[in-house]
Parts: C-alpha cells; structure tokens; sequence
C-alpha cells in the first residue's frame, strides 16, 4: 500500500456539480486546490451513472428569463455544442474537461475519505486533514491545507467534523414556517432511481427477475401515465425512503433493491401486459445507484428558511440565487395513495446569504449543495443541481479569499 499527504490551499470532498464549481472557481483565484470525488466520473447526480437533468432558477419555467451563469453556465454553453442530442457520456467529457482545464486542481477520483482529523471543542472546532482510500490503487491519501469544503451532499466531512447539524423537519415553532409539522420528525425526500428505454427495430422479449414487483398490486399503474417509450425524466417519482422508518443513508441499499423491483415491475407491466406498442422497445440503461435527494443540512450563522424564499428576503452578505419552487414529495414516495408533492411558485428569484455556507462551529469548514445552512422546507427548493452549482462557486470563492486573507470563514464574514 502506498501512502502519501497531499497539500493543498483548499480541498473540496465532492466531485458534484457543486464540488467542481467550488473547485474551479478557487482554482481561478490562483489557488491550490485538492478535488476529491468517490466515484470514477465528475458530476454527482447529473452524471451517467445516476442522469438526472440539472434545472435550477429557471423554476419550470416560471421565472423563464433567470439562468445560472458562472462555471455551470460555461458548462451549459460547451454541452449544447458538442452534445446537442444529450449524451450523458458526453455531459461526463464536459464536467471532466471543465475541471482539468484549470492547471491549479488535482483531481482524485475513486478516492472515499472515510477519516477526518480535527481538534478543538464543541463550539470551536478546527480540521486538520481529510484521509482517503483510492479505490483499485491501494493508494492511502491524507490531504491537507487551511480551509476544506464539504459538497458530498451526505455532508460525510462535517459529520465526522463534528459539526452541527440537522436531519428532517424542523417544527413549526422554531422558524415560524407555514408550512412546517407542530413537531420536529426524521422526514425527508426520498431516492430515485432512472432507467432509459429505446427501440431496437425488431421484437424483443423481456423476463423479468425474480425480484420484480407486481405494480397491478400497486397504487402505481392507476396513479401514473406509463408510456413503452419514455426515458427516466420521466419517471422521476420512482422515489422511496423519505419516511421515518427508513434512513436514506444507512438504508441506502434496501432503497436500492426497492427502486429496482419497481423499476423492472413497471417495465414489466408495460412490455407483457397486452396493453402498450412495446413489442420492440427495450431497456437501453437502469441505474444503479439511487439518486439522493436529502440528508444532513449543516448549521450555519445564519438558516434560510420557507419565510426567506417566500419574501424574497435581501441579504446584505448575497452570494447567489435560486428560484426553483419549493418542491416537496410526500414521505410514502412512489407508494402514496394520493401521490401529490407539495409545490411553491414565487414570483422571481430569491438569495442565498454566505452565512448558510459555512459551518458556525467548525472554524475552517465550508460547504456547498443540499448540505448548506437551511431548513428542510427551503432545502426543497435550493436542493436543485443548477441552485447547488452556483452555491459552489461561491463557496470556492469564499474558501479563496479566506486562505488569502488568512482569515477563518467567520471571521472573513465579519471583515466583510
């Protein structure tokens, strides 16, 4: 096994499009940057191995004329010239290129921290280097260096940081939502899983594993439009785990066998039921691994709440915007009797504040994507991949100029 310590002026734990705009945008500012990501491509949940599509202010299509720019919009810009027809391979090229264009990061893929050395107390902790195994090298790697972000989405760093943080629904009582329980509970979105379908001009026959579930038993078929030709877009409500009972992250693969055997059921029901021109359609790819949507939201100084996005609330510390709705899923997921998810509209875009990007008692931590400073209910709308990308690159921003000023991130805030 090999050993070795890198050192760098920031390191992002996290290769989503939040970790990689972090990353490129410290990068930028001259900075040496460590990008690490668990998985052998860039792009988390937009990448080919989970393909979902990355919206964010736009806001179906509400606030039509908000667009991300920044290094997503540099990324949209390269994908509609050389990947009009959408290849998620292709999307992977141009997350993976964006990255390796800027001669200031070192990036490690395959690489799963799993250690986390800090010091300090309960309210003034300070991390020292992030350790990670990379996969298939027997390569041990202890990074180092002032300021890390954590954009693994789970929020694995800060955890093991010991920051603060929050996991389901805060209760009414402490942010005033209207939206929000009378009592606090462990609720959160589920998991999906996609699957693309395609023709393959000629007959082709589908026996289904042994684990395939019968959806006729379901409310499923009933509740939903099932179409021989569709691709995973549209069936992104093939969704489990949001209910107290089943965590999304220690039950991340009895999520997984769950979303399969619907996902083979559906499929299934659409192919040997008599009822759909399906004779020729074929499975073309099915996920693997469920795509997440909620887990820890760490503590910031400051927690964007429902009340925020709702008044549009002006923030003298602005670092950036969304303006996708409010988007929540009832916890039952695909299995709803009434399946209705929960949807809020407003009128324009609303701010994000630099006080929800870094943690109040980790000294030297920031993070960026579904993991910063905001309740469940906010969270349902800045969740959203293009909302976590420009969240990242001002997260990057930010960890630039702390290690510029020598400063700790609450510390530059105040000094701002």
């Amino acid at each position: 096994m090999r050993f070795e310590n890198v050192q760098s002026d920031v390191t992002v734990v996290g290769g989503g499009l939040s970790g990689v705009s972090a990353a490129v945008a410290a990068a930028r500012l001259g900075k040496k940057v460590a990008l690490i990501q668990n998985r052998p491509v860039l792009g988390g949940n937009s990448s080919s191995e989970m393909r979902v599509w990355v919206v964010g202010a736009t806001g179906h299509g509400v606030n039509r004329y908000a667009r991300e720019t920044g290094v997503l919009g540099e990324m949209f810009v390269e994908n509609q010239y050389t990947n009009p027809e959408g290849n998620p391979y292709y999307w992977d090229l141009i997350v993976l290129e964006k990255v390796r264009h800027e001669p200031n990061i070192q990036l490690f893929l395959n690489t799963d921290v799993h250690e986390v050395e800090a010091e300090g107390d309960e309210l003034n902790r300070h991390i020292k280097s992030v350790t990670g195994w990379m996969m298939g090298s027997e390569r041990k790697i202890r990074f180092e260096s002032p300021v890390f972000l954590d954009c693994t989405g789970d929020g694995l760093i800060g955890f093991l940081a010991g920051a603060k943080y929050q996991i389901g629904r805060e209760a009414k009582h402490e942010f005033n939502e209207a939206w929000a329980p009378d009592v606090s509970d462990n609720i959160t979105l589920g998991s999906t899983l996609l699957f693309y379908t395609k023709d393959a001009g000629r007959p082709v026959k589908f026996v289904p594993p042994s684990f395939t579930k019968d959806i006729t038993q379901t409310p499923i078929p009933i509740k939903r439009v099932l179409n021989s030709g569709d691709s995973g877009c549209h069936y992104w409500w093939i969704e489990w785990g949001g209910a107290e009972d089943i965590d999304t992250l220690h039950d991340n693969e009895r999520i997984r066998d769950e979303l399969w055997s619907v996902i083979y059921g559906i499929w299934d029901y659409i192919k040997n039921s008599g009822k759909f021109e399906a004779e020729t359609m074929t499975l073309e790819w099915v996920g693997s691994m469920p795509g997440k949507r909620e887990y820890r939201r760490f503590k910031g100084d400051y927690v964007l709440n429902q009340n925020d996005l709702e008044r549009q609330t002006q923030f003298e510390d602005n670092v950036t915007y969304g303006g996708w709705s409010i988007d929540l899923h009832p916890p039952e997921g695909m299995y709803a009797a009434d399946y209705t998810s929960r949807h809020y509209h407003s009128d324009g875009i609303y701010q994000i504040p630099y006080r929800s990007l870094y943690s109040f008692n980790v000294n030297n931590l920031l993070f960026a994507g579904r993991n910063i400073s905001a309740t469940h209910i906010a969270f349902g709308s800045s969740r959203v991949m293009g909302t976590c990308a420009s969240v990242g690159q001002a997260a990057g921003t930010a960890a630039a100029l702390c290690v510029e000023n020598k400063a700790t991130r609450g510390r530059f805030m105040r000094s701002i």
